[in-house]
């Protein structure tokens, strides 16, 4: 260990050690959570990117907490921690080629020009050669009678799909197809997937924006017989253009990009269809493994039977690390609202159910988790790896990305409309009055991109509290889109914003309130049999 790391890490050791033995005469909520928030965003943790020492040490935190708490170990080998084995692969930046040809003219993409590559997961090596099928959004979808499948073929073809969902869907159904949509192409056989945004999706992750995540590591977890998890490894290459090279790819198909993007803002399907087009590509990867921890304990119910039921509340403990674009001096992704906020909610929960003068009906299992930001990796690995039976847990509470620098008076409850838990959200927020509101943009398949979609999959009811847009103190919604288009996955998320630890209370109590009563009720809590995700339950 080298000198410059030892100063670090005895830095951390006596930050800890003075949050650690001060953070109990605090008088209020307020200042436990602004003393979490000060270890959580420390330029001294470095960005909490999965796998390093400064998430290590965000875990120790995290573990003593629970401990000082009075949370029991939940995780492997009677520890907080359940470790994670990972498998990462990055693209050596002169590889990626790809060439498309109808026989007559071939078209050269330029990798971080007018395309991206993702790293292959199982080749240091990847070469492709097939025929080009457009397959619309690659959305096969029985419960709302859809399919982009049904006049094309895939199997061993290159899939070239348009990133989106048919508008007409329902936007958390939506955004579970948008996200399914590569494993419906590995199931039909496609060995290669080329994908353009649509106009709308593009507002969403600008493909300058996707730039800057090109040098970033592809990482998948391994399960214990060593497989990796959801590697494709039939699918040799991912490639993602942008809009303009898609125009061009199109074009050379004789097809008009420009007519598909008007029929599907007009609610139309896309035509699936064979593009009369090949494709070659090939790319370098180079691979490594790491490891990182899931922080799990448990606080048992009160209740002689239903203390064998569970209800998991979940938030995501890293972020993205030191940014390797940046050319300003501060290159530290602090990640205060994403997700220290959510992880400092979650540690005021387990204080507040630790000096309750009675304990829920039910079991609260805390589970910090690791690799949110590399794909929802340490969510899934628990809901396959859970150290509980997974038939005992009956529901998920998330927290992911509160932004708590403004109040509001609406809230967004994704996930509440499927479920027995819309009953308890609604308690919580009218004793806060606050008022629940539809999900106001649906574009942004928020729903699938936080750490509950892991346990919905397996069948777990859920919910994920976030803020509206809206705030309350100057009737604008600028707060919200600013710091989405400011501050989010940038070194300016950390501690100089303007974080209102009142509020930041008030949230606390709101989350307290929905997790106790969904602990507190007589029934398991279900899925409403009209909602699309009981098909994931195993009743």
């Amino acid at each position: 260990m080298n000198n410059s790391v030892k100063g670090s890490v005895k830095t951390i050791l006596l930050i800890m050690a003075t949050l650690l033995s001060t953070s109990a005469v605090y008088a209020g909520s307020p200042d436990r959570f602004e003393a979490h928030m000060k270890l959580l965003a420390s330029d001294l943790l470095a960005g909490r990117d999965t796998g390093s020492i400064g998430h290590d040490f965000a875990s120790l935190y995290i573990a003593s907490e629970l401990q000082k708490y009075g949370v029991k170990p939940a995780g492997n080998d009677n520890s907080y921690y359940q470790m994670i084995p990972f498998k990462q692969s990055v693209v050596e930046p002169s590889s990626p080629k790809l060439s498309v040809s109808n026989g007559i003219q071939t078209i050269e993409f330029s990798y971080m020009d007018n395309m991206l590559m993702s790293a292959d997961m199982n080749q240091a090596d990847a070469q492709l050669e097939g025929e080009l099928v457009f397959a619309g959004f690659g959305i096969e979808a029985p419960f709302l009678n859809y399919s982009d499948f049904e006049n094309i073929d895939v199997k061993g073809k290159i899939a070239v799909v348009l990133f989106d969902r048919p508008h007409h869907f329902p936007s958390e159904e939506g955004a579970h197809f948008l996200r399914d949509s590569r494993n419906v192409l590995t199931e039909k056989g496609a060995i290669g997937v080329i994908t353009v945004s649509t106009p709308e999706f593009e507002k969403v992750f600008p493909f300058e924006r996707r730039k800057l995540y090109a040098k970033v590591p592809r990482t998948k977890w391994i399960h214990p017989n060593g497989e990796v998890h959801n590697a494709s490894p039939q699918i040799k290459n991912s490639a993602t253009l942008s809009i303009e090279a898609g125009k061009k790819l199109f074009a050379l198909a004789g097809m008009d990009l420009d007519a598909i993007f008007e029929d599907i803002a007009n609610k139309k399907q896309p035509k699936s269809q064979i593009m009369g087009l090949t494709a070659k590509a090939s790319i370098h990867s180079k691979h490594t493994k790491t490891q990182s921890p899931n922080v799990i304990g448990v606080l048992e119910g009160s209740d002689p039977v239903l203390k064998h039921e569970y209800v998991v509340l979940t938030a995501h403990s890293d972020h993205i690390g030191i940014s390797q674009h940046s050319v300003k001096k501060d290159k530290i992704n602090n990640g205060a609202m994403d997700n220290a906020s959510g992880v400092s909610t979650l540690l005021e929960i387990a204080y507040e159910l630790h000096t309750a003068k009675k304990r829920p009906k039910r079991s609260i299992i805390f589970a910090f988790v690791t690799g949110e930001e590399k794909g929802l990796l340490g969510s899934e690995y628990y809901a396959h790896y859970p150290t509980f039976p997974i038939q005992q847990i009956v529901a998920n509470v998330n927290l992911d990305m509160p932004i708590l620098t403004y109040r509001t008076g609406e809230m967004i409850a994704f996930g509440a409309e499927h479920s027995s838990l819309k009953s308890s959200v609604s308690k919580a927020m009218n004793k806060h009055q606050i008022t629940m509101i539809p999900d106001p943009m649906p574009e942004q398949a928020l729903f699938v991109r936080s750490d509950q979609y892991s346990l919905v999959k397996q069948g777990i009811p859920a919910v994920y509290l976030k803020p509206s847009a809206k705030d309350i103190e100057n009737g604008t919604t600028t707060t919200h889109d600013f710091f989405r288009t400011q501050h989010y996955h940038m070194p300016s998320d950390d501690l100089n914003l303007a974080i209102d630890y009142e509020w930041a209370a008030q949230f606390v109590d709101i989350n307290l309130a929905i997790a106790t009563s969904i602990a507190n009720t007589e029934e398991t809590p279900k899925w409403n049999d009209d909602s699309f995700f009981k098909s994931f339950a195993n009743d």
